[in-house]
Formats: structure tokens, sequence, C-alpha cells
């Protein structure tokens, strides 16, 4: 390489290095993004505030939800102290959540109250005949004759207790009179006393009402010279309104006491 060629590369080389700096030193000309624009990256959303009348708030936020557009900073906030569902969304999915609470957040039906007849019938193989019984256990004798030997059946007591739905226990207690032998004149006085525990309502796939006792249990007994005995009738129903029920049989000595329950619903 000669001496003019060298002096010319030095002179591009310098004039290289310029306009390389002034490249990096350019400033970025593009926007910087507002915060807004991180957050939600749709406009045209919409808030309101709906009023929570009948039903829990956040059960019904809950649901709402799924109705929700899904994009970036769309919101349901519930809150249960307030009664008050805040949204935050498009109009249009606005107006699917309000026409939704419309049909939702309706007053519930009143829960009936329950009746529940119980009867309590004692049964042996001494008596010759049945003693009176009241009409609606015409046909439940009709169906423990041809189902148990025994020769005769008397009422013992009939109870009414009236119940509401509920998951607390109810007790109950009494005395009732049977006979002591059809050769001995005169009474027994046997003291008895009851529990039902969790009861509820439901219905079945064709809209029957079902009355569910999730324990029932009946207990009595004495001890005397013809009666030694304690004996207890325990078990979870399912009834139907009006439906006849026996629950069950136990010994009561050289007798048998045999429930029978009845419900009844009263709007």
């Amino acid at each position: 390489m000669n001496k003019t060629t060298s002096n010319i590369l030095a002179v591009f080389a310098l004039l290289l290095i310029p306009i390389s700096s002034s490249f990096a030193q350019q400033p970025d000309s593009r926007p910087t993004p507002k915060a807004e624009d991180n957050y939600v990256t749709e406009k045209g959303f919409k808030s309101k505030v709906f009023e929570a009348k009948y039903r829990d708030a956040v059960s019904l936020g809950n649901v709402l939800r799924q109705l929700g557009s899904g994009f970036k900073g769309a919101s349901v906030s519930a809150n249960s102290e307030f009664k008050t569902i805040t949204v935050r969304d498009f109009p249009e999915n606005l107006l699917t959540m309000e026409e939704a609470l419309k049909r939702l957040d309706s007053p519930s039906p009143p829960r009936p109250n329950i009746e529940l007849h119980m009867h309590v019938l004692v049964a042996s193989n001494t008596g010759g005949t049945t003693g009176e019984v009241p009409a609606e256990l015409k046909d439940v004798l009709a169906q423990l004759r041809g189902t148990f030997n025994y020769r005769s059946y008397e009422l013992a007591t009939s109870v009414i207790q009236r119940l509401t739905e509920t998951s607390r226990g109810l007790r109950g207690k009494g005395t009732a009179e049977i006979s002591k032998s059809p050769a001995s004149a005169g009474t027994l006085t046997l003291p008895y006393e009851y529990f039902i525990n969790s009861v509820t309502l439901s219905t079945t796939s064709t809209g029957t009402p079902i009355l569910q006792i999730g324990e029932f249990s009946f207990s009595t007994g004495l001890t005397s010279t013809l009666l030694d005995n304690r004996t207890q009738v325990q078990t979870a129903l399912n009834m139907r309104d009006g439906e006849k029920v026996v629950v069950g049989t136990a010994t009561l000595g050289d007798r048998a006491l045999i429930i029978v329950l009845t419900a009844k619903l009263i709007n």
C-alpha cells in the first residue's frame, strides 16, 4: 500500500466516527403508553351499581360475573353489608346482567309449616277386640292386621307437633294410658319422650313436596308387675304430604309398641 492510499483510508475512518455517533444519540420518537392503556385495553366501559333486595349480594355477584365480557378491566364486585353489586363492563353486558338480576333477585316463596301427627299404638294377643282408634288410622289397622299376628290394637296416645324446617333438635314428653290386661281392670300409665332432629322440605322430580326427618326417636317404658321393659323406636324417614307411615315397632313386655306418623303441610 502506498502513502497516498493510506492517507485516503485515514480520512474515511475519521468521517465514519461522527456519523455513527450521531445515529446512536438520536432520541426514541415513539410515544410513551399511557398508564390507563396498561390497565384497560378496551374503551367504552361503563359502570353501574345494582341493589340486591332479596338474595345475598355475593351469591348474586358470582352468577353475574359469568355474564361479563371477560375483557381486561371488566369487574364485578359485591358487598353483602350494603347489599350492592358494582359492575364495570360494556353497556350490552350491563344490560344482560340487569335482566338476569330481575329474574334472580326475587323473594323466596313462603315455606309451609308442618303439622306432624304421631299415633302410638299398643298391640297384644291377650285382648279379643280392637279398642277405639281415630278414623284416619282405619286403613293403617287393616295393613297391620295383614302384617302382624296380634289380635288387638289400642291407641295409647296421639300427639300433634307443629314443626318448621330446622337443623336443631326438638324434644317432647308426656304420659299415655294403656289397659292392664283383659282380665284386669284399670289402666297403666306409660311415660314417654320423643326427639325430632334435622327437619327439611324438598320436592321430587315431579314437584311433590317431601318432608325429610334426619332423626326420629320415641322411647317409653315402665317397671311394674305387669310390664318390665323400656323400649325405643329410632329411625330417619321421608314422608309425603298426608302420607301415613308406620315408622317402627318395638317389644313392650308381652305387647308391641307401634308408631304411626302423618305429615300435613300447612300454608
